[in-house]
């Protein structure tokens, strides 16, 4: 069950510690790989002070704690099945972000969905290390769901609302990257589509004006029938989570280089700030030279009809 063995076939990666966030992941996990048609990867890391790929020298304790986690794993994977999603599980052994990271580059995982805010679990997270370092260094898009949603998604993954989707951009090749996931997402979903330039200080609002009509224009293009875009002047940070509170987003979407960590993001401080704060999950899409945006590369395979549900 720790095998990292190449595996053939499209895949959504799953990490998971069994606490409330990660519960709220799963739910989005298996939504998510019924949308895209896709199998997924449950994984759990047995936090080691030293990564081992193989299982660790044998111990009272760290039997005890293999053989719990491998009883919640089963009843994971057996969840996922009975929402009709093809679903392995993995244990594996090591620092969390290190076990995670070396799983998604080894299953060429198309999106990592993992909880957030984590009070009890890997370190007591909030953003935290964990999934700062997977956010930073992950080779595909990672949504990042908070744990103070407001409902438990583990056996209702019907629940799980896509329906309306909010997409940050300041104009660069990163926001496009994650408006592009975006506007993929939403024509699996039928979606409603909100993109939002937040202008700073000094900044034109005919030359925003124009670029953000632009991107209105490629997104009807592209088939979207519902959707509309807001030059709003302000703080950035605090306008895009009032604009996603106001317009009730399911989703909010922000692009990233991915080169130094979130001090690094294309919307810099702004990046980070919504994904503390935001209260709906997260997409984080990086622009690296391995991402085309995979994930939602559906070529028509996906499960359109999920959206439904």
């Amino acid at each position: 069950m720790n095998s990292l063995g190449r595996k053939t076939g499209r895949c959504i990666v799953v990490p998971t510690d069994f606490q409330q966030p990660a519960r709220r992941a799963f739910g989005y996990g298996i939504k998510l790989a019924r949308l895209l048609g896709v199998r997924m990867e449950i994984v759990h890391v047995i936090k080691t002070p030293y990564d081992m790929p193989g299982s660790p020298p044998s111990s009272r304790y760290l039997d005890s704690v293999k053989t719990s986690a491998l009883l919640d794993l089963a009843r994971l994977t057996r969840i996922a099945k009975e929402a009709g999603v093809q679903a392995e599980p993995s244990l594996q052994f090591g620092v969390p972000d290190a076990c995670i990271l070396r799983y998604a580059n080894h299953a060429r995982a198309e999106v990592i969905v993992m909880g957030t805010e984590g009070r009890t679990g890997w370190d007591r997270l909030r953003i935290g290390s964990t999934v700062e370092a997977v956010v930073r260094q992950a080779p595909c898009p990672v949504l990042a769901v908070h744990g103070g949603l407001a409902r438990d998604v583990v056996h209702h993954p019907a629940r799980v609302k896509l329906a309306r989707l909010l997409a940050a951009t300041d104009f660069s090749p990163c926001a496009d990257q994650a408006l592009q996931a975006v506007s993929a997402l939403a024509r699996l979903t039928q979606a409603k589509v909100c993109v939002v330039h937040a202008a700073g200080k000094g900044a034109s609002k005919k030359d925003g004006q124009r670029k953000l009509n632009v991107l209105m224009e490629e997104l009807r293009r592209q088939g979207l029938e519902e959707v509309e875009g807001f030059w709003i002047p302000g703080e950035p940070i605090e306008t895009i989570l009032s604009q996603a509170a106001r317009w009730e987003s399911d989703v909010v979407s922000v692009g990233t280089q991915g080169r130094r960590g979130l001090s690094r993001l294309v919307l810099g401080s702004v990046a980070e700030g919504v994904l503390r704060r935001a209260g709906c999950p997260v997409l984080v899409v990086k622009n690296a030279h391995r991402l085309s945006v995979p994930m939602l590369d559906t070529k028509g395979d996906a499960q359109a009809d999920d959206a439904h549900h």
